[in-house]
């Protein structure tokens, strides 16, 4: 391996690996404080979560459709029927816990789901799951 090889960026930024350092981090201050870690966000883990969803229930059978359960701390489960995010690092979730109505708020480092697929056995019983984005709601 040439010493090239080894120094090479991981991030390839036209032009701004030849002007030095300086300029790297004057393109990183023009990035807007609530941008600059907008990939850790519980938004954009909802927002991936519901897009995982909905192409899940996009190839399913006709007859199945999507469930996604919340898993507490001490091994419950919440059916979810909405997740939303709460600032910027919180989920909060509302579902049916042992057949009642609850709602949870959990950091999204501690929240854990599962996914499975449910029979639908009458046409009553198709639903949506909600996913709700900074004012954005996605249906899945």
């Amino acid at each position: 391996m040439t010493q090239e090889q080894l120094i090479r960026p991981y991030l390839d930024m036209p032009g701004a690996i030849n002007q030095g350092p300086h300029h790297m981090s004057e393109l990183l201050a023009q990035v807007p404080k609530e941008k600059e870690h907008s990939f850790e966000s519980a938004g954009e883990f909802i927002r991936r979560l519901a897009n995982r969803v909905s192409s899940w229930r996009e190839n399913t059978a006709e007859n199945q459709q999507p469930v996604v359960l919340a898993l507490l701390p001490n091994g419950a489960t919440i059916e979810v029927h909405s997740v939303g995010e709460d600032g910027h690092s919180s989920v909060v979730i509302e579902g049916l816990l042992d057949g009642a109505h609850c709602m949870f708020i959990s950091h999204q480092a501690s929240f854990q789901v599962l996914c499975y697929t449910q029979e639908i056995k009458e046409e009553a019983e198709r639903r949506t799951i909600g996913f709700h984005i900074g004012g954005e709601a996605i249906e899945a």
